[in-house]
């Protein structure tokens, strides 16, 4: 594995693309998989999910009526997006009760009822966890702006760094930006002061430099844990810590994109706000909580967090160590970051050996193709081709965690979301001329279950945002229910496919083979395996199989194909292994 490692990193040093090979688990009763290792991550957005009261909202009960997809698709945890109680503002991400549930989703009482369902199914609950800010609405907030005991530095608080001479009103402490765009800086005159909200102005940060903040965070978190809580995902990590005195001026990012104004979050570097020591030390004892749990009955509490930090070896420190674990992964977003239009299979093998080469000794992998954040698969690319399956079987097939946006199974696209229905807060701070650069919404229309009224979410006359027009066609029931090939049956192939051991304990052996125009890994265990190949160019490719990856035999049967695959091949059917045809931008499995 050294040697593996050391040829890898040639490799990366010089340039060029080659292969990493990861060796089976060698023993022949090998140690079971953690649950959180093996299972599939499915996010649910819950605005968007299933809507049980007609309000156009979706919601808990809502969630709950829907278990049977999750259990269907293979499902062994899912990710809830925000529930916590709520004005809105962000829709969720600004908490005014760390230990309650909005109305708008339900009550604590329907909360205990989809755990228990979801428990009942042996399915996993994970929660969306927002500890860098609250509510302007949290009661934390109103006692700070008065000065309360122990409430008086709960949030960031500065003088302001002047007056202006022609409105005479106070001027921010410098000019630290907000992530949604604007000044990061918002003056109250009940306290004479600035407080920093590095989102939304509904959003003061929390301050950390306050121990009874920390505090007051890991009692929220044991709240939900005592709930019977499985685990965490920690939003926006890296913004927990930052360096208000002095008040250093943040310096502009000579690699800014040429579209940045002076009033965005990308026009600069944020030294003194972002991935700061402390960070690491808050997230620490957020771990050693959950752990306490866990040594208490066994069963494993986890911790994801998100950090979008600039590389690969910032983003590893959130492993921690063996002897001071912090999250049992960080979210790998490499395949958003990194493989834009007009990638191929280099493009896909650089992203996969770099994690593997990089990720510290003993710890786990992870893999998605898309969030609440981010535009969908099949809009970044062509939803006219086989992409949709090719990257859910990346995801689910790769070595490590498979994390899956809702909606990803049937290859939902961005809606073209008008100004007017605009709701997301960087969209509309950005203005009707740009809002389509910053706006959330499209990736978070609601799902398609059928070709019902709202595609069978809400039975509400208007829902909370337009559903996409090509529901009639593009649903979980059609897709289901068609005699040919959909995007729902091959997640379901991909799905059945990870529950085998050779997923579990087999090698791996990535290739990007033909000038990188494909791209392929094998997994063997046992003399038993499969290989999964991927065409990315415009134009049909023949691989000649054992040439180019070790161990697999002449022949060898079709356990998939993506959708509309060419040359048409059928499930089931042997093929030969040195003379494979893949059509274009088309997606092939094969077992043996």
């Amino acid at each position: 594995m050294a040697v593996t490692k050391f040829l890898i990193l040639l490799a990366l040093t010089v340039g060029c693309t080659l292969a990493i090979k990861l060796p089976q688990n060698p023993e022949p009763n090998p140690e079971p998989l953690k649950w959180w290792q093996q299972e599939i991550i499915y996010q649910v957005y819950p605005r968007s999910h299933q809507d049980s009261d007609g309000d156009g909202v979706g919601d808990l009960a809502g969630i709950q009526s829907r278990l049977d997809h999750f259990t269907d698709l293979g499902v062994g945890a899912v990710w809830i997006s925000p529930i916590y109680k709520s004005p809105m503002k962000d829709f969720g991400y600004d908490i005014s009760n760390f230990t309650d549930i909005e109305p708008q989703f339900g009550t604590l009482e329907s909360f205990k009822n989809l755990s228990s369902a979801l428990k009942e199914r042996n399915i996993k609950l994970i929660m969306d966890f927002v500890p860098n800010h609250s509510s302007n609405e949290h009661p934390w907030f109103n006692m700070s702006i008065n000065r309360e005991e122990i409430y008086d530095d709960f949030y960031v608080w500065k003088d302001p760094s002047g007056v202006n001479s022609s409105t005479g009103e106070p001027l921010p402490p410098n000019n630290w930006i907000s992530v949604f765009g604007g000044s990061a800086w918002t003056y109250v005159e009940a306290r004479e002061q600035f407080y920093l909200h590095q989102f939304t102005p509904e959003q003061p940060d929390l301050n950390y430099e306050n121990p009874e903040v920390t505090k007051a965070i890991l009692a929220a978190i044991k709240f939900w844990l005592d709930l019977g809580v499985d685990g965490f995902r920690v939003d926006a990590v890296p913004h927990l810590f930052d360096k208000p005195r002095p008040l250093w001026t943040q310096p502009v990012d000579p690699n800014r994109p040429p579209t940045a104004l002076p009033s965005d979050w990308a026009y600069y570097q944020h030294l003194y706000t972002y991935n700061l020591p402390g960070v690491f030390e808050v997230l620490a004892k957020f771990r050693e909580l959950l752990d306490i749990y866990t040594w208490a009955d066994g069963i494993e509490r986890v911790m994801f967090v998100e950090a979008g930090v600039p590389t690969l070896d910032l983003l590893f420190e959130y492993y921690g160590t063996k002897e001071k674990p912090i999250a049992h992964f960080p979210f790998n977003f490499e395949f958003i970051n990194r493989v834009k239009s007009g990638f191929n299979g280099t493009n896909i093998a650089d992203v996969v050996d770099e994690w593997f080469t990089k990720m510290p000794e003993g710890m786990w992998a992870n893999w998605l193709v898309g969030n609440h954040d981010n535009n969908r698969v099949a809009s970044r690319f062509s939803p006219d081709t086989g992409i949709v399956d090719a990257f859910n079987a990346l995801v689910l097939l790769l070595p490590g965690n498979a994390v899956t946006y809702y909606g990803e199974e049937i290859g939902m696209k961005n809606a073209n979301i008008s100004w007017e229905d605009t709701v997301d807060p960087p969209g509309c701070s950005a203005g009707p001329d740009r809002y389509q650069q910053f706006s959330r919404d499209p990736e978070r229309t609601p799902m398609h279950w059928n070709d019902d009224k709202n595609a069978g979410f809400s039975t509400a006359n208007k829902t909370w945002l337009p559903m996409h027009p090509d529901y009639p066609e593009v649903n979980v029931e059609a897709q289901i229910n068609t005699t040919g090939a959909s995007h729902i049956k091959v997640y379901k192939q991909l799905s059945a496919l990870r529950a085998t051991d050779v997923w579990r304990y087999g090698s791996m052996e990535s290739q990007a083979p033909d000038g990188g125009a494909l791209f392929g890994f094998s997994r063997i265990y046992n003399g038993k395996g499969f290989i999964c190949l991927f065409n990315f160019v415009d134009e049909v490719k023949t691989i000649n199989i054992p040439q180019e990856f070790e161990d697999i035999p002449q022949n060898a049967t079709v356990y998939s194909t993506s959708v509309g695959f060419e040359p048409e091949t059928a499930i089931g059917s042997s093929v030969r292994t040195d003379n494979l045809v893949i059509g274009a931008r088309h997606s092939i499995i094969l077992e043996f």
